[in-house]
């Protein structure tokens, strides 16, 4: 890899960080008031509201294979990445102006082939520019990232509560900025190996090169559960207004995204390997205690599923990258966001059919059994990812550790 002086690295990373904020507050803009967005405003259904959650991530699938490809060959990520933001922002202007639901999910499509491109180039740059501490710039990517993600829950239940158009008109200046501060990354140096090896190259007969794709899939999956079906559970169970809806997601979302960066720096001293292990289990039991804790109680539940899922995130990324920089190719971070939005898509469809599977004699649906179904996966895959992953993490760490004698 061709060094970079140092003052337009420390540049770059401020900028990657910047605009991967601005990138993901219009994300969970419209979560917190999604009832209200698509039942309320539009007359649409249940079933319409996860649609709507789940239509952008299967364009994303689609338009991230693309993105990459084109990127590699005409590797000029200032271009792409501004065209991509512009792109959502004009995606955004669509689902304002939308007066029906069939042309708000047209639009979200949109959204989807826009958005999921850009997160994936934002970290393409940050892996380019991550040195030997890998884990601490990705970390700071996830900060910004979980940050943009934090700020848009409370946000988007302050402004639903005033209009619908004030979610999509902001969203799609918030996504403007985010261009204009692209505008500000200098060139990446080149990286060969990059070049050459782009594509995710794995061996299929190892299940340990497929647990970066898991990870991946298992934390978009709760996600798309929790921004879909949790927060209907939050108006229709516990009668959460939206502005409480918004700021709950913030108490998950934002001890995520602060403790992101120290985490990542965690891992570079004591690998990765723990850090995953621990919150995975972790975030696996509390989720599935989403159903039976009491209103009281809910914030401290949330605080908690933010303290695991930084464990869960950070060291995931550096994971990505020890594959990637260990003969998979730069592009496995294509994979990695094509794996979660798989994850995203499955969350919501899964949710909306539970919800009509569960549903009672009061036609209240089975909520508590549906988070309880969503924690166990997550256990399960945390026990597999230990027994799986625990040889390739001494086998890596004897590699760093220098010789003796």
């Amino acid at each position: 890899m061709t060094p970079a002086h140092p003052a337009e690295t420390r540049q770059a990373r401020r900028a990657i960080a910047l605009a991967t904020f601005l990138t993901l507050v219009p994300l969970t803009l419209v979560v917190a008031g999604l009832h209200e967005l698509i039942i309320v405003h539009l007359g649409g259904s249940r079933a319409d509201a996860h649609a709507f959650t789940a239509t952008n991530m299967a364009t994303g699938i689609v338009g991230v294979p693309i993105a990459m490809m084109l990127f590699r060959r005409r590797p000029n990520l200032q271009a792409w990445l501004v065209g991509s933001l512009l792109l959502d922002a004009v995606a955004f202007l669509g689902m304002n102006a939308a007066h029906s639901v069939p042309t708000l999910l047209a639009w979200r499509a949109l959204d989807g082939v826009a958005h999921l491109p850009a997160v994936t180039l934002l970290m393409v740059a940050a892996n380019r520019l991550a040195g030997e501490k890998r884990g601490a710039t990705l970390g700071l990517v996830a900060t910004a990232l979980m940050t943009g993600v934090a700020v848009g829950s409370p946000l988007g239940g302050w402004l639903v509560e005033r209009s619908p158009s004030a979610v999509y008109v902001t969203g799609a200046a918030l996504l403007v900025v985010a261009a204009v501060a692209a505008l500000a990354i200098p060139p990446l140096p080149s990286d060969e190996q990059a070049v050459t090896r782009h594509r995710y190259e794995w061996k299929r007969t190892s299940l340990s090169i497929w647990m970066p794709l898991a990870f991946g899939f298992t934390d978009r999956f709760t996600i798309g559960v929790f921004v879909s079906t949790f927060t209907l559970y939050l108006s229709e169970v516990q009668r959460v207004t939206p502005a409480e809806r918004g700021l709950l997601m913030a108490l998950f979302m934002m001890p995520f995204a602060l403790l992101c960066w120290p985490v990542g720096r965690l891992a570079d001293k004591v690998g990765w390997f723990w850090p995953i292990i621990v919150g995975t289990l972790g975030f696996g039991v509390v989720y599935a205690t989403y159903g039976i804790v009491p209103h009281g109680l809910l914030a401290v539940s949330m605080v908690l599923s933010g303290l695991t899922s930084a464990l869960m995130f950070a060291p995931n990324l550096l994971l990505v990258s020890e594959f990637a920089r260990r003969g998979a190719g730069e592009g496995l971070f294509g994979a990695f966001q094509v794996a979660g939005s798989f994850g995203f898509l499955a969350g919501p469809i899964f949710g909306g059919i539970a919800v009509e599977v569960t549903r009672g004699e009061t036609g209240t649906p089975g909520y508590n059994v549906i988070f309880i179904v969503v924690g166990t996966l997550v256990l399960a895959v945390g026990v597999l990812a230990g027994v799986v992953l625990a040889p390739l993490a001494k086998a890596w760490r004897k590699e760093r550790q220098p010789p003796t004698g």
